[in-house]
């Protein structure tokens, strides 16, 4: 934004809402630093990571399918064959389990796999935006190199028309397999065919994915970050009403910017996270602030709700706070969700997934100066950090002072009238 009409404390008035701007020259809001959001990913005492997104739902979400179809095998598949019982020989009929172990392969596990894969694609396509306070500088991440690459016939379409079709052939040669009243010359020859037309069909999907993936990512748009000073950073919060056929709903936005250097009211790279209300995104603002200007000690620590020690220590407390009932209930649920293994995938994503396609130059950007190479706050930053701290503490509120520089300006005048006055009356 301008920096004749951009600074912080003011207002601008939107086509759908307003906003109030935080930053540049990024003051203190009087408010109460809490991670409303849990947008605090992963803190250093150099760096922190702002990371949205709930990664433990994601997780659960894929891993219910794996517990769909135990159920499915146990109460359906052996369910029936114990139902039915055992022949005039005394075995037992095996082809309802094997016809639902064989159908979960196909149907539960793809889609499992599907949305576990699809949870890894969003983890790395939401890097962290990373902020330095030794450097005092912010790093957010933009894509580069044009549109999104997509491959000929590459569409969700006609992935699930190959997916229908490998179901079909795999259900005809299942069937040829299992037919009884058929010859065995003429079940010889279904099964060959049935698997020569599987082969064929897997090369082609197999061949087509190896090059339409690599082709994707050599000419899909690259993660680069954009390295931009704290003290000039463009933060606000912006209150907008998305009005619909039947509702009208307000949303509350946190947004952190770079600027282009050739049109100000444009962002070259911004991150933005849904905060609910005004109030909060002060809170979540305070976050960011206190860590550059007070350290890490002023910021608090990212949430444990996604970690495993967390959901153990949550685990032992539910057995001595709840009844016996209660207890097993949430214990069903627990393995439904196969939260344990949840919170392992989820911490692996955390720890590992996220700061793996992190480029190079972030890492070397982010390794730890010495003490006296750490960059230093604006001498005009720290005055009017101070005033505004005074003008806290009797009772005044950074949402309704206005403008920095007019509130300053209504300061410095008030103050020379009351000199003023203390002459004449001298």
């Amino acid at each position: 934004m301008s920096d004749s009409s951009w600074e912080a404390g003011a207002r601008r008035t939107t086509k759908d809402g307003c906003l109030l701007a935080l930053s540049p020259e990024p003051v203190m809001t009087g408010e109460r630093a809490v991670d409303v959001n849990t947008w605090i990913r992963r803190k250093t005492d150099g760096w922190l990571d702002l990371q949205h997104g709930n990664l433990l739902f994601g997780a659960e979400f894929s891993l219910m399918f794996f517990s769909l179809s135990l159920l499915s095998i146990g109460f359906l598949g052996f369910g029936l064959m114990f139902a039915v019982g055992r022949d005039h020989l005394g075995n037992w009929d095996w082809e309802a389990p094997l016809f639902v172990l064989v159908g979960n392969l196909l149907i539960s596990l793809p889609w499992g796999l599907y949305m576990h894969f699809l949870g890894n694609k969003a983890v790395k396509e939401t890097p962290p935006v990373r902020v330095n306070r030794q450097r005092r500088e912010v790093a957010i991440a933009r894509l580069t190199g044009g549109e999104v690459y997509k491959p000929l016939f590459w569409s969700i379409n006609t992935g699930l028309i190959a997916y229908i079709v490998v179901i079909l052939t795999i259900g005809f040669l299942f069937s040829a397999v299992t037919q009884e009243n058929a010859s065995d010359e003429y079940r010889s020859m279904l099964v060959t065919w049935g698997l020569s037309i599987l082969g064929v069909e897997i090369l082609l999907i197999g061949t087509y994915l190896f090059f339409a993936l690599r082709l994707k990512k050599k000419h899909d748009p690259k993660l680069v970050y954009e390295i931009y000073p704290w003290e000039k950073l463009v933060a606000y919060i912006e209150t907008r009403q998305d009005i619909g056929p039947s509702l009208m709903a307000t949303h509350t936005v946190l947004t952190l910017a770079i600027p282009k250097p050739d049109d100000p009211e444009s962002a070259l790279a911004a991150a933005s996270i849904n905060v609910g209300h005004e109030t909060a995104g002060l809170a979540q603002w305070e976050c960011i602030r206190q860590f550059m200007e007070n350290g890490p000690e002023a910021c608090p620590d990212p949430k444990e709700d996604e970690t495993l020690a967390h959901y153990k220590a949550k685990c032992r407390q539910a057995r001595k706070d709840l009844s016996l009932l209660p207890w097993l209930g949430k214990k069903v649920g627990d393995w439904f969700f196969q939260r344990y293994l949840a919170h392992i995938i989820t911490e692996r994503r955390i720890k590992t997934l996220a700061l793996k396609s992190l480029p190079e130059e972030l890492k070397a950007w982010s390794a730890p100066l010495p003490k006296e190479q750490w960059a230093k706050p604006t001498e005009a930053l720290q005055n009017l950090n101070q005033q505004l701290a005074r003008a806290y503490e009797r009772g005044l509120k950074f949402t309704q002072m206005g403008p920095v520089s007019e509130w300053q300006a209504g300061r410095e005048e008030k103050q020379q009238q009351k000199r003023g006055k203390g002459r004449f009356r001298a």
